[in-house]
């Protein structure tokens, strides 16, 4: 995490630990991908992206689908 961000929720979830982290003073998420072999992906998310939002909404939330819904995310991402 970056100075002035807070940690909202972790999981792992297939191996892939996803991390949400939150700057209030900028407003925006921060979701990290980390893979075993500590290769990492981070991108962050702005109020206004309703897709991503609803996901880290839900996940914030306990919603597994929504952990699952971000990690195979960010897991295709890290395939690139």
């Amino acid at each position: 995490m970056i100075s002035g961000e807070r940690l909202v929720a972790e999981q792992v979830v297939d191996s892939l630990t996803v991390r949400i982290s939150e700057n209030p003073a900028e407003e925006f998420f921060r979701v990290d991908f980390t893979r075993p072999d500590s290769s990492h992906l981070t991108t962050t998310v702005a109020p206004g992206d309703s897709f991503m939002m609803n996901l880290i909404s839900a996940a914030v939330g306990g919603e597994p689908l929504a952990w699952r819904h971000l990690a195979h995310w960010g897991g295709k991402l890290s395939q690139k």
